[in-house]
């Protein structure tokens, strides 16, 4: 397969891009660890927090849903 300039510079491009995405990647989860030590807390929590407020500003009624599901769940452990 014969690749043109235009191809290359194409190919080229979309790894750059991919390279910046792994680099950013690797800065959010820098970032969340260093959330989480500062409020005393997993990551694994602070990514729960980040993905129920990209849910909820995405659908709406997520957080709502969210508080039925743990309130069922209290129901059922007796607290």
């Amino acid at each position: 397969m014969q690749l043109d300039h235009k191809a290359r510079e194409a190919i080229n491009d979309i790894i750059n891009r991919r390279e910046g995405i792994a680099s950013m990647q690797t800065q959010i989860k820098e970032d969340i660890k260093a959330v989480a030590e500062h409020l005393g807390i997993k990551a694994g929590q602070v990514n729960k927090i980040i993905a129920l407020v990209e849910k909820e500003r995405a659908k709406g009624d997520a957080i709502e849903a969210e508080r039925g599901v743990i309130e069922a769940a209290e129901s059922l452990t007796g607290e």
